[in-house]
Protein backbone atom coordinates (compact mmCIF):
# COMPACT_ATOMS: atom_id res chain seq x y z
CA UNK A 1 0.00 0.00 0.00
CA UNK A 2 1.27 3.51 -0.85
CA UNK A 3 2.58 5.65 1.97
CA UNK A 4 0.24 8.49 3.03
CA UNK A 5 1.56 12.02 3.52
CA UNK A 6 0.23 15.10 5.27
CA UNK A 7 -1.60 17.72 3.20
CA UNK A 8 0.48 20.58 1.85
CA UNK A 9 0.35 23.56 4.13
CA UNK A 10 -0.62 21.39 7.14
CA UNK A 11 2.21 20.51 9.51
CA UNK A 12 3.01 18.11 12.32
CA UNK A 13 4.55 20.11 15.16
CA UNK A 14 7.15 18.24 17.22
CA UNK A 15 7.56 19.42 20.77
CA UNK A 16 10.79 21.43 20.21
CA UNK A 17 8.79 23.65 17.85
CA UNK A 18 5.35 23.38 19.46
CA UNK A 19 6.47 24.30 22.97
CA UNK A 20 7.95 27.74 22.17
CA UNK A 21 4.99 28.40 19.87
CA UNK A 22 2.65 27.86 22.81
CA UNK A 23 4.89 30.06 24.95
CA UNK A 24 4.45 32.93 22.49
CA UNK A 25 0.70 32.35 22.46
CA UNK A 26 0.55 32.31 26.26
CA UNK A 27 2.59 35.50 26.55
CA UNK A 28 0.20 37.25 24.16
CA UNK A 29 -2.78 35.97 26.18
CA UNK A 30 -1.33 37.31 29.42
CA UNK A 31 -0.55 40.70 27.86
CA UNK A 32 -4.03 41.03 26.36
CA UNK A 33 -5.46 40.13 29.78
CA UNK A 34 -3.58 43.05 31.35
CA UNK A 35 -5.64 45.26 29.04
CA UNK A 36 -8.89 43.57 30.19
CA UNK A 37 -9.48 41.47 27.08
CA UNK A 38 -11.40 38.33 28.08
CA UNK A 39 -10.67 35.01 26.41
CA UNK A 40 -13.30 33.48 24.10
CA UNK A 41 -12.96 30.10 22.37
CA UNK A 42 -15.19 29.63 19.31
CA UNK A 43 -15.81 26.46 17.24
CA UNK A 44 -13.36 25.59 14.48
CA UNK A 45 -16.33 24.57 12.31
CA UNK A 46 -18.99 27.18 11.54
CA UNK A 47 -21.84 27.63 9.02
CA UNK A 48 -20.33 28.63 5.68
CA UNK A 49 -22.77 31.53 5.38
CA UNK A 50 -21.24 33.15 8.47
CA UNK A 51 -18.10 33.94 6.49
CA UNK A 52 -19.86 34.76 3.20
CA UNK A 53 -22.34 37.37 4.43
CA UNK A 54 -19.81 40.22 4.26
CA UNK A 55 -16.33 38.84 3.65
CA UNK A 56 -16.18 39.10 -0.15
CA UNK A 57 -15.20 36.71 -2.90
CA UNK A 58 -11.45 36.65 -2.32
CA UNK A 59 -11.62 34.92 1.05
CA UNK A 60 -14.55 32.75 -0.10
CA UNK A 61 -12.29 31.22 -2.75
CA UNK A 62 -9.77 30.25 -0.06
CA UNK A 63 -12.13 28.62 2.43
CA UNK A 64 -12.24 24.92 3.27
CA UNK A 65 -15.97 24.24 2.88
CA UNK A 66 -18.03 21.06 2.65
CA UNK A 67 -21.43 19.55 3.40
CA UNK A 68 -21.52 17.62 6.67
CA UNK A 69 -23.40 14.30 7.13
CA UNK A 70 -26.47 16.25 8.26
CA UNK A 71 -26.60 18.20 5.00
CA UNK A 72 -25.31 21.45 6.50
CA UNK A 73 -22.95 23.70 4.55
CA UNK A 74 -20.01 24.24 6.90
CA UNK A 75 -16.48 25.68 6.76
CA UNK A 76 -13.29 25.57 8.76
CA UNK A 77 -12.95 29.10 10.09
CA UNK A 78 -10.74 31.32 7.90
CA UNK A 79 -10.73 34.14 10.48
CA UNK A 80 -12.12 34.94 13.94
CA UNK A 81 -14.00 38.25 13.70
CA UNK A 82 -17.22 36.79 12.27
CA UNK A 83 -17.24 34.01 14.89
CA UNK A 84 -16.70 36.49 17.74
CA UNK A 85 -19.59 38.65 16.54
CA UNK A 86 -21.82 35.63 15.95
CA UNK A 87 -21.18 34.56 19.55
CA UNK A 88 -22.03 38.01 20.89
CA UNK A 89 -25.22 38.36 18.83
CA UNK A 90 -26.31 34.83 19.79
CA UNK A 91 -25.74 35.35 23.53
CA UNK A 92 -28.81 35.60 25.76
CA UNK A 93 -26.97 37.93 28.15
CA UNK A 94 -24.23 39.74 26.26
CA UNK A 95 -21.61 41.70 28.19
CA UNK A 96 -22.00 45.49 28.35
CA UNK A 97 -20.15 47.73 25.93
CA UNK A 98 -17.34 48.26 25.44
CA UNK A 99 -16.72 44.53 25.33
CA UNK A 100 -13.09 43.42 24.99
CA UNK A 101 -12.50 39.90 23.66
CA UNK A 102 -9.32 37.96 22.89
CA UNK A 103 -8.90 34.64 21.09
CA UNK A 104 -6.25 32.20 19.88
CA UNK A 105 -6.39 29.08 17.76
CA UNK A 106 -6.03 27.56 14.31
CA UNK A 107 -7.51 29.11 11.16
CA UNK A 108 -7.58 27.64 7.67
CA UNK A 109 -7.07 29.33 4.29
CA UNK A 110 -6.12 27.66 1.05
CA UNK A 111 -3.09 29.10 -0.75
CA UNK A 112 -1.73 27.94 -4.09
CA UNK A 113 1.84 28.52 -2.86
CA UNK A 114 3.10 25.08 -1.81
CA UNK A 115 5.43 26.58 0.82
CA UNK A 116 2.70 28.54 2.61
CA UNK A 117 0.81 27.65 5.77
CA UNK A 118 -2.80 26.66 5.09
CA UNK A 119 -3.43 25.93 8.75
CA UNK A 120 -1.88 28.45 11.10
CA UNK A 121 -2.47 30.03 14.50
CA UNK A 122 -4.10 33.40 14.98
CA UNK A 123 -3.99 35.27 18.28
CA UNK A 124 -5.82 38.56 18.47
CA UNK A 125 -8.45 40.81 19.98
CA UNK A 126 -11.78 42.42 19.12
CA UNK A 127 -13.11 45.61 20.73
CA UNK A 128 -16.92 45.68 20.47
CA UNK A 129 -19.19 48.67 21.02
CA UNK A 130 -16.61 51.46 20.80
CA UNK A 131 -16.35 53.99 17.96
CA UNK A 132 -14.10 56.98 17.42
CA UNK A 133 -10.40 57.83 17.56
CA UNK A 134 -9.88 56.65 21.15
CA UNK A 135 -10.92 53.10 20.33
CA UNK A 136 -8.88 53.08 17.12
CA UNK A 137 -5.84 54.33 19.02
CA UNK A 138 -6.24 51.60 21.68
CA UNK A 139 -6.17 48.83 19.07
CA UNK A 140 -3.22 50.28 17.17
CA UNK A 141 -1.26 50.85 20.38
CA UNK A 142 -2.03 47.39 21.74
CA UNK A 143 -0.88 45.70 18.54
CA UNK A 144 2.47 47.52 18.63
CA UNK A 145 2.98 47.15 22.40
CA UNK A 146 2.26 43.40 22.21
CA UNK A 147 5.26 42.93 19.93
CA UNK A 148 7.48 45.00 22.18
CA UNK A 149 6.40 42.82 25.11
CA UNK A 150 7.52 39.74 23.15
CA UNK A 151 10.89 41.35 22.44
CA UNK A 152 10.19 41.92 18.73
CA UNK A 153 11.31 45.38 17.64
CA UNK A 154 11.79 47.43 14.45
CA UNK A 155 8.16 46.89 13.43
CA UNK A 156 6.21 49.19 11.11
CA UNK A 157 2.46 49.82 11.16
CA UNK A 158 1.08 50.53 7.68
CA UNK A 159 -2.26 52.30 8.13
CA UNK A 160 -5.13 53.43 5.92
CA UNK A 161 -8.81 54.25 6.37
CA UNK A 162 -11.55 52.71 4.22
CA UNK A 163 -13.98 55.11 5.90
CA UNK A 164 -12.31 58.05 4.17
CA UNK A 165 -12.82 56.46 0.73
CA UNK A 166 -16.40 55.46 1.55
CA UNK A 167 -17.31 59.04 2.50
CA UNK A 168 -15.73 60.45 -0.66
CA UNK A 169 -17.45 57.95 -2.95
CA UNK A 170 -20.80 58.65 -1.31
CA UNK A 171 -20.21 62.37 -1.88
CA UNK A 172 -20.06 61.54 -5.59
CA UNK A 173 -23.42 59.75 -5.34
CA UNK A 174 -22.17 56.35 -6.51
CA UNK A 175 -24.17 53.15 -6.15
CA UNK A 176 -23.08 50.51 -3.66
CA UNK A 177 -22.16 48.25 -6.56
CA UNK A 178 -19.71 50.81 -7.96
CA UNK A 179 -18.31 51.61 -4.51
CA UNK A 180 -17.53 47.94 -3.86
CA UNK A 181 -15.97 47.66 -7.31
CA UNK A 182 -13.66 50.64 -6.72
CA UNK A 183 -12.62 49.52 -3.22
CA UNK A 184 -11.87 46.06 -4.60
CA UNK A 185 -9.67 47.63 -7.29
CA UNK A 186 -7.35 49.62 -5.00
CA UNK A 187 -4.48 47.20 -5.55
CA UNK A 188 -4.67 47.75 -9.30
CA UNK A 189 -5.16 51.51 -8.99
CA UNK A 190 -2.02 51.72 -6.86
CA UNK A 191 0.06 50.49 -9.81
CA UNK A 192 -0.31 53.77 -11.71
CA UNK A 193 -1.59 54.66 -15.18
CA UNK A 194 -1.71 51.08 -16.45
CA UNK A 195 -3.79 49.99 -13.50
CA UNK A 196 -6.06 53.03 -13.88
CA UNK A 197 -6.77 52.27 -17.53
CA UNK A 198 -7.46 48.63 -16.70
CA UNK A 199 -9.96 49.52 -13.96
CA UNK A 200 -11.78 51.98 -16.23
CA UNK A 201 -12.09 49.27 -18.87
CA UNK A 202 -13.41 46.80 -16.28
CA UNK A 203 -16.03 49.35 -15.21
CA UNK A 204 -17.25 49.60 -18.80
CA UNK A 205 -17.25 45.82 -19.18
CA UNK A 206 -19.32 45.43 -15.99
CA UNK A 207 -21.76 48.09 -17.27
CA UNK A 208 -21.17 50.36 -14.30
CA UNK A 209 -21.16 53.45 -16.53
CA UNK A 210 -24.61 53.66 -18.05
CA UNK A 211 -26.82 51.84 -20.53
CA UNK A 212 -25.38 51.34 -23.99
CA UNK A 213 -27.45 51.73 -27.16
CA UNK A 214 -27.25 48.04 -27.96
CA UNK A 215 -29.18 47.24 -24.78
CA UNK A 216 -32.27 48.30 -26.70
CA UNK A 217 -35.38 50.36 -26.15
CA UNK A 218 -36.72 48.23 -23.29
CA UNK A 219 -33.60 48.83 -21.18
CA UNK A 220 -33.78 52.57 -21.78
CA UNK A 221 -37.47 52.63 -20.80
CA UNK A 222 -36.82 50.65 -17.59
CA UNK A 223 -33.97 52.98 -16.71
CA UNK A 224 -36.31 56.00 -16.87
CA UNK A 225 -39.15 54.39 -14.88
CA UNK A 226 -39.69 54.84 -11.13
CA UNK A 227 -38.01 51.89 -9.41
CA UNK A 228 -41.18 50.27 -8.04
CA UNK A 229 -42.92 50.55 -11.42
CA UNK A 230 -39.91 48.97 -13.14
CA UNK A 231 -39.85 46.18 -10.56
CA UNK A 232 -43.53 45.38 -11.12
CA UNK A 233 -43.04 45.37 -14.90
CA UNK A 234 -40.13 42.93 -14.76
CA UNK A 235 -41.93 40.68 -12.30
CA UNK A 236 -44.98 40.55 -14.55
CA UNK A 237 -42.86 39.74 -17.59
CA UNK A 238 -41.20 36.83 -15.77
CA UNK A 239 -44.56 35.44 -14.65
CA UNK A 240 -45.99 35.86 -18.15
CA UNK A 241 -43.02 34.03 -19.66
CA UNK A 242 -43.43 31.26 -17.03
CA UNK A 243 -39.70 31.26 -16.39
CA UNK A 244 -39.06 27.77 -15.11
CA UNK A 245 -35.79 27.14 -16.81
CA UNK A 246 -33.62 29.58 -14.85
CA UNK A 247 -32.26 27.01 -12.43
CA UNK A 248 -32.73 27.51 -8.70
CA UNK A 249 -33.10 31.31 -8.79
CA UNK A 250 -36.38 32.68 -7.45
CA UNK A 251 -38.28 35.28 -9.57
CA UNK A 252 -37.55 37.94 -6.92
CA UNK A 253 -33.81 37.40 -7.26
CA UNK A 254 -34.02 37.55 -11.05
CA UNK A 255 -35.94 40.84 -10.91
CA UNK A 256 -33.44 42.46 -8.55
CA UNK A 257 -30.53 41.37 -10.72
CA UNK A 258 -32.16 42.87 -13.82
CA UNK A 259 -32.91 46.10 -11.95
CA UNK A 260 -29.27 46.35 -10.95
CA UNK A 261 -28.27 45.89 -14.57
CA UNK A 262 -30.71 48.44 -16.00
CA UNK A 263 -30.98 51.04 -13.24
CA UNK A 264 -27.84 50.52 -11.12
CA UNK A 265 -25.45 52.11 -13.58
CA UNK A 266 -23.76 55.31 -12.45
CA UNK A 267 -23.19 58.55 -14.26
CA UNK A 268 -20.09 57.95 -16.43
CA UNK A 269 -18.54 61.27 -15.44
CA UNK A 270 -18.94 60.68 -11.70
CA UNK A 271 -17.67 57.12 -11.89
CA UNK A 272 -14.59 58.10 -13.87
CA UNK A 273 -13.95 60.99 -11.48
CA UNK A 274 -14.20 58.60 -8.52
CA UNK A 275 -11.81 56.09 -10.06
CA UNK A 276 -9.28 58.82 -10.87
CA UNK A 277 -9.60 60.23 -7.33
CA UNK A 278 -9.01 56.86 -5.65
CA UNK A 279 -6.13 56.17 -8.03
CA UNK A 280 -4.45 59.45 -6.98
CA UNK A 281 -5.03 58.72 -3.28
CA UNK A 282 -3.73 55.16 -3.64
CA UNK A 283 -0.34 56.58 -4.56
CA UNK A 284 -0.06 58.54 -1.28
CA UNK A 285 2.29 56.87 1.19
CA UNK A 286 4.63 58.23 3.83
CA UNK A 287 4.73 59.97 7.21
CA UNK A 288 1.31 60.58 8.81
CA UNK A 289 1.38 64.37 8.57
CA UNK A 290 2.80 64.51 5.06
CA UNK A 291 0.37 61.86 3.79
CA UNK A 292 -2.71 63.52 5.29
CA UNK A 293 -1.66 66.90 3.86
CA UNK A 294 -1.16 65.33 0.42
CA UNK A 295 -4.51 63.55 0.62
CA UNK A 296 -6.32 66.77 1.58
CA UNK A 297 -4.81 68.52 -1.42
CA UNK A 298 -5.96 65.74 -3.79
CA UNK A 299 -9.49 65.69 -2.34
CA UNK A 300 -9.91 69.48 -2.47
CA UNK A 301 -8.63 69.60 -6.05
CA UNK A 302 -11.50 67.24 -6.90
CA UNK A 303 -14.00 69.68 -5.40
CA UNK A 304 -14.89 67.40 -2.49
CA UNK A 305 -15.02 67.95 1.28
CA UNK A 306 -11.79 66.74 2.93
CA UNK A 307 -13.31 66.53 6.43
CA UNK A 308 -13.42 62.75 5.88
CA UNK A 309 -9.76 62.81 6.97
CA UNK A 310 -10.45 64.45 10.35
CA UNK A 311 -11.04 61.27 12.38
CA UNK A 312 -7.99 59.57 10.89
CA UNK A 313 -5.88 62.63 11.66
CA UNK A 314 -7.09 62.64 15.26
CA UNK A 315 -6.39 58.91 15.65
CA UNK A 316 -2.86 59.32 14.33
CA UNK A 317 -2.31 62.25 16.68
CA UNK A 318 -3.19 60.08 19.70
CA UNK A 319 -0.55 57.42 19.00
CA UNK A 320 2.13 59.06 16.84
CA UNK A 321 5.33 59.34 18.89
CA UNK A 322 3.68 57.97 22.06
CA UNK A 323 3.21 54.19 22.11
CA UNK A 324 4.13 53.96 18.43
CA UNK A 325 7.38 55.76 17.49
CA UNK A 326 6.95 58.38 14.78
CA UNK A 327 9.16 56.52 12.31
CA UNK A 328 7.24 53.26 12.85
CA UNK A 329 3.89 54.56 11.56
CA UNK A 330 3.28 54.85 7.80
CA UNK A 331 0.09 56.04 6.15
CA UNK A 332 -0.58 54.16 2.93
CA UNK A 333 -3.85 55.05 1.18
CA UNK A 334 -3.18 52.26 -1.29
CA UNK A 335 -3.31 49.57 1.40
CA UNK A 336 -5.79 46.87 0.40
CA UNK A 337 -6.77 44.01 2.69
CA UNK A 338 -8.44 40.86 1.39
CA UNK A 339 -11.68 40.99 3.40
CA UNK A 340 -14.49 43.24 2.15
CA UNK A 341 -16.21 44.07 5.46
CA UNK A 342 -13.91 46.90 6.60
CA UNK A 343 -15.51 50.32 7.10
CA UNK A 344 -12.83 52.34 8.92
CA UNK A 345 -9.14 52.05 9.70
CA UNK A 346 -7.25 49.10 8.28
CA UNK A 347 -3.64 48.26 9.07
CA UNK A 348 -0.88 45.72 8.72
CA UNK A 349 2.31 45.26 10.73
CA UNK A 350 5.57 44.47 8.97
CA UNK A 351 8.92 43.25 10.31
CA UNK A 352 12.13 43.78 8.29
CA UNK A 353 13.00 40.07 8.39
CA UNK A 354 9.86 39.02 6.47
CA UNK A 355 8.40 40.08 3.11
CA UNK A 356 4.79 39.84 4.31
CA UNK A 357 2.78 41.17 7.23
CA UNK A 358 2.86 39.50 10.65
CA UNK A 359 -0.45 41.04 11.76
CA UNK A 360 -3.44 42.83 10.33
CA UNK A 361 -6.77 44.25 11.32
CA UNK A 362 -9.22 47.09 11.12
CA UNK A 363 -12.73 48.38 11.79
CA UNK A 364 -15.90 46.67 10.47
CA UNK A 365 -18.93 48.48 11.89
CA UNK A 366 -21.53 47.02 9.48
CA UNK A 367 -20.62 43.36 9.93
CA UNK A 368 -22.88 42.74 12.94
CA UNK A 369 -26.05 43.73 11.08
CA UNK A 370 -25.02 41.51 8.15
CA UNK A 371 -24.77 38.62 10.62
CA UNK A 372 -28.29 39.18 11.97
CA UNK A 373 -27.96 41.89 14.60
CA UNK A 374 -30.88 44.32 14.79
CA UNK A 375 -28.43 47.19 15.22
CA UNK A 376 -24.96 48.06 14.03
CA UNK A 377 -22.19 47.23 16.51
CA UNK A 378 -18.88 49.09 16.21
CA UNK A 379 -16.13 46.46 15.98
CA UNK A 380 -12.40 46.66 15.44
CA UNK A 381 -9.48 44.39 16.18
CA UNK A 382 -6.37 42.68 14.90
CA UNK A 383 -4.74 39.26 14.74
CA UNK A 384 -1.14 38.03 14.79
CA UNK A 385 0.08 34.99 12.89
CA UNK A 386 1.80 33.26 15.81
CA UNK A 387 4.05 31.06 13.65
CA UNK A 388 5.59 34.17 12.08
CA UNK A 389 6.24 35.69 15.50
CA UNK A 390 7.99 32.49 16.56
CA UNK A 391 10.09 32.55 13.38
CA UNK A 392 11.25 36.09 14.20
CA UNK A 393 12.06 35.22 17.80
CA UNK A 394 14.00 32.14 16.71
CA UNK A 395 16.04 34.16 14.22
CA UNK A 396 16.89 36.72 16.94
CA UNK A 397 18.34 34.10 19.32
CA UNK A 398 22.11 33.48 19.32
CA UNK A 399 23.09 29.79 19.47
CA UNK A 400 25.10 29.01 22.59
CA UNK A 401 26.13 25.38 22.06
CA UNK A 402 24.67 24.36 25.42
CA UNK A 403 21.08 25.28 26.17
CA UNK A 404 20.97 26.56 29.74
CA UNK A 405 17.37 25.42 30.12
CA UNK A 406 18.06 21.83 29.13
CA UNK A 407 18.99 20.42 32.59
CA UNK A 408 15.28 20.78 33.48
CA UNK A 409 14.82 17.53 31.51
CA UNK A 410 16.56 14.25 32.30
CA UNK A 411 16.88 10.62 31.27
CA UNK A 412 17.34 8.27 34.26
CA UNK A 413 19.17 4.99 33.58
CA UNK A 414 18.23 2.18 36.01
CA UNK A 415 21.40 0.23 35.24
CA UNK A 416 23.05 -2.34 37.48
CA UNK A 417 19.68 -3.61 38.72
CA UNK A 418 18.91 -0.36 40.47
CA UNK A 419 15.41 0.05 38.99
CA UNK A 420 13.58 0.96 42.20
CA UNK A 421 16.20 3.55 43.17
CA UNK A 422 16.04 5.00 39.64
CA UNK A 423 12.22 5.13 39.74
CA UNK A 424 12.25 6.93 43.11
CA UNK A 425 14.80 9.43 41.78
CA UNK A 426 12.67 10.08 38.69
CA UNK A 427 9.58 10.67 40.85
CA UNK A 428 11.51 13.05 43.12
CA UNK A 429 12.79 15.07 40.15
CA UNK A 430 9.27 15.32 38.73
CA UNK A 431 7.95 16.72 42.02
CA UNK A 432 10.64 19.41 41.66
CA UNK A 433 9.16 20.37 38.29
CA UNK A 434 11.59 18.58 35.99
CA UNK A 435 10.51 16.43 33.03
CA UNK A 436 12.02 12.97 33.32
CA UNK A 437 12.15 9.85 31.16
CA UNK A 438 13.07 6.40 32.36
CA UNK A 439 15.34 4.27 30.17
CA UNK A 440 13.17 1.29 29.22
CA UNK A 441 15.51 -0.09 26.52
CA UNK A 442 18.57 -1.02 28.62
CA UNK A 443 20.73 1.44 26.66
CA UNK A 444 24.45 1.80 27.09
CA UNK A 445 25.65 5.14 28.44
CA UNK A 446 26.87 6.13 24.98
CA UNK A 447 23.53 5.25 23.39
CA UNK A 448 21.62 7.02 26.17
CA UNK A 449 23.60 10.26 25.68
CA UNK A 450 23.08 10.08 21.92
CA UNK A 451 19.34 9.49 22.38
CA UNK A 452 19.09 12.37 24.89
CA UNK A 453 20.84 14.76 22.49
CA UNK A 454 18.47 13.88 19.66
CA UNK A 455 15.43 14.10 21.94
CA UNK A 456 16.14 17.47 23.54
CA UNK A 457 16.98 16.01 26.96
CA UNK A 458 19.56 18.00 28.88
CA UNK A 459 20.96 15.41 31.29
CA UNK A 460 21.47 11.65 31.58
CA UNK A 461 21.49 10.37 35.17
CA UNK A 462 23.06 6.95 35.66
CA UNK A 463 22.61 4.93 38.84
CA UNK A 464 25.98 3.67 40.16
CA UNK A 465 26.42 0.25 41.82
CA UNK A 466 26.41 1.88 45.26
CA UNK A 467 23.07 3.60 44.48
CA UNK A 468 24.46 7.07 43.90
CA UNK A 469 23.37 9.09 40.87
CA UNK A 470 25.99 10.15 38.32
CA UNK A 471 25.06 13.10 36.09
CA UNK A 472 26.10 13.37 32.44
CA UNK A 473 25.22 16.79 30.84
CA UNK A 474 24.11 16.56 27.22
CA UNK A 475 25.02 19.08 24.53
CA UNK A 476 22.06 20.71 22.80
CA UNK A 477 20.77 19.27 19.55
CA UNK A 478 17.88 21.63 18.80
CA UNK A 479 14.81 20.27 17.04
CA UNK A 480 14.17 21.48 13.53
CA UNK A 481 11.21 23.61 12.51
CA UNK A 482 8.71 21.68 10.37
CA UNK A 483 8.88 22.51 6.67
CA UNK A 484 6.10 22.69 4.15
CA UNK A 485 5.78 19.81 1.77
Amino acid sequence: MDKLYHLKGMHDLPEPYWQPLMAVQEKLRAFFSLHRYKLLDTPILEPTELFLRKSGGEIAARMYSFVDPGGNHVSLRPEYTSSVLRSYIESDSPSPFPNRIQYAGPVFRYDSDDDSYRQYTQAGVELLGAAGPGADAEILSLSYASLANLGISDNTIELSDVGVLLQLLHQLGLSERSILFILGSIGELKSGQTGLEGVLEQARTLRLVGIKDEDGDLAARIRDMPEEEARNLLHGMIQWAEVGSLGQREPYGIVERLLTKFKGADDPGNLEKAINLVSSLAGVRGSPKGSIDAARKIIRSSGLDSSALDILEETVGLIDGAIVPADSLVLDFGLARDIAYYTGIIFEIKHPSLPYSIAGGGRCDTLARALGSMVDIPVLGFAFTVELLQDILTSQESPTGVDASRPSSALVMPSNGRYQEALKLAQKLRTEGRSVEMDVCDMSLEAAISYAGRSGIGEVIQMAEDGTAISHPVLADAGQRPKAG
